[in-house]
């Protein structure tokens, strides 16, 4: 009598999984195809690299102009944002894989040293954006204060 009891609660489990994916289905697509929502963020891979007189940032944001592109920053943090257009052939379709993000991205990076915000550089080349941001010197930003 136990194991049956098991074995029901089992089944009732799995049918309740099986409705809440269903409603989530029928919320979340149209005709049974996926909704693609334009309003969600996502962040491009970033590499970060160091030397002894700049910070170098790469990023994979494939697709874009590079006047698209928004780069600021504030000597302590770099934030890249921009939008990526949808690539996809316009009219009636019917998606197999759909792995390309796109849509609006932010990405924001703490920089491991202070730089100079004077001293960027950015250059977008086959869809990788290069930021060349130079390191500021330790006594550029340390000040020693005298008391009296």
């Amino acid at each position: 009598m136990i194991i049956k009891r098991l074995r029901l609660a089992e089944e009732d489990e799995r049918d309740s999984v099986r409705e809440m994916f269903g409603k989530f289905l029928d919320e979340h697509s149209v005709r049974g195809r996926m909704r693609i929502h334009s309003d969600l963020k996502w962040e491009p891979p970033t590499d970060i690299i160091e030397t002894e007189t700049e910070i170098v940032i790469t990023v994979d944001i494939a697709g874009m102009n590079g006047k698209d592109i928004g780069v600021v920053t504030d000597g302590k943090e770099l934030r890249i944002s921009g939008t990526r257009r949808n690539l996809a052939a316009q009219g009636v379709k019917q998606f197999h894989m759909l792995e390309i993000q796109c849509g609006p991205f932010e990405r924001v990076i703490e920089l491991p040293s202070r730089v100079d915000p004077g001293k960027v550089s950015a250059h977008y080349v086959k869809g990788m954006l290069q930021i060349r941001v130079r390191k500021l010197d330790r006594g550029d930003y340390v000040k020693k204060v005298e008391i009296d």
